[in-house]
């Protein structure tokens, strides 16, 4: 899959599925602008993804902060000039002593925390990418969504879920205003993968979920990001708007 000089950002460049990500985007030819709060850690993933003979520009960034957003977006039009690929991968999923949070105890506090950086943030990136694709006539917007935004999660809390369901219909509409202008919008709907956010429960929940999928193991941030790079490319060059499954057939079973 040939994706030599176009222009990548993945958000939530230092969690699992985004450092996964940026190596399957860098492995097609991609030139990289990775963001993340944790500054140290894209800047050391830089270092690596270089290696590879593609540009990166390593960036701290709160996706929850619009001004700091576009002013990523300037940064990254100073840089390059253009972009052709945004990730929407920056996201929390806090969880309470003894795992998930009941409804009842969330705060106000929290709840508006992750819908600003799961959701918000998704916006606020988005906007920005599609003024730069529409004044190429090109592009492609995906986003990370979640199992948990299709159907009841017992694991993560009800501000997760919503911020994921959210992040379905914003690849929807993005989807519907701007292929007009030759940009693609699609989502991954990642199911349990073995990323350090997962192991924020018990043992016990993984294996309960293990044995509960049809191909009986957790999925991999590798599976994800072959996904996503799929929806990068022009190999789904008649597909936008859609939610893909990256479950091992949990959402079925």
């Amino acid at each position: 899959m040939n994706l030599h000089n176009s222009v990548s950002w993945i958000t939530g460049a230092a969690g699992g599925i985004g450092q996964a990500t940026c190596h399957q985007l860098a492995n097609a030819g991609s030139h990289l602008v990775i963001t993340d709060l944790d500054f140290e850690k894209v800047n050391d993933l830089a270092s690596v993804l270089k290696e590879k003979g593609v540009e990166v520009l390593p960036l701290q960034l709160d996706v929850s902060d619009q001004s700091a957003v576009e002013q990523a977006g300037k940064q990254i039009r100073e840089k390059f000039g253009r972009l052709d690929i945004l990730v929407n991968g920056a996201g929390i999923s806090p969880k309470g002593p003894n795992g998930r949070v009941p409804i009842e105890q969330l705060s106000s506090d929290e709840w508006l925390k992750v819908l600003n950086i799961n959701l918000n943030g998704a916006f606020y990136c988005s906007q920005v990418a599609a003024r730069m694709m529409k004044e190429a006539g090109k592009g492609h917007i995906v986003n990370i969504a979640s199992q948990a935004g299709r159907t009841f999660s017992s694991i993560t809390a009800a501000h997760y879920s919503v911020s994921k369901a959210g992040i379905i219909a914003l690849t929807r509409q993005l989807a519907g205003e701007l292929g007009e202008h030759g940009i693609y919008a699609n989502a991954v709907a990642p199911g349990r993968i073995d990323t350090p956010m997962i192991r924020d429960v018990a043992k016990e929940v993984n294996e309960r979920v293990i044995a509960k999928t049809p191909l009986g193991r957790l999925g991999t941030p590798e599976e994800v990001a072959k996904t996503i790079l799929f929806l990068a490319s022009d190999y789904s060059s008649f597909i936008t708007g859609t939610v893909v499954d990256v479950n091992g057939g949990t959402f079925i079973a």
